[in-house]
């Protein structure tokens, strides 16, 4: 990312390693400084590692629930269908609604 081994969040005269940073607390829910703090002199590859876990432990709930909806497909084609017959019914009413005001009912 950078020559500086030290990791400081510094968004304007750092912004590829407090991009970095960002990420990672976005994924954490921790500040960036407290981050760059905690990883100091370990430099941008421990920076990286961190990264890269902090987003893996992030996204493991959603490659859970996927992994179990890909077992009960009959489950996901009934939500969606109707998904599908609700927002049709939504449309319907909007589009009588929008008729009606421009004075176009049918």
């Amino acid at each position: 990312t950078d020559s500086e081994r030290k990791i400081t969040y510094d968004p304007i005269n750092r912004p590829e390693v407090s991009n970095l940073l960002m990420l990672t607390s976005l994924s954490t829910g921790r500040k960036p400084e407290e981050i760059a703090e905690e990883i100091g002199d370990a430099g941008s590859g421990q920076l990286k590692k961190v990264l890269t876990e902090s987003i893996n432990e992030y996204l493991r709930p959603l490659r859970t629930r996927r992994k179990e909806l890909e077992k009960n497909l009959d489950y996901v084609r009934e939500v969606l269908l109707s998904g599908i017959a609700a927002a049709r019914e939504e449309a319907v009413k909007t589009l009588e609604e929008v008729r009606e005001v421009m004075n176009m009912k049918i």
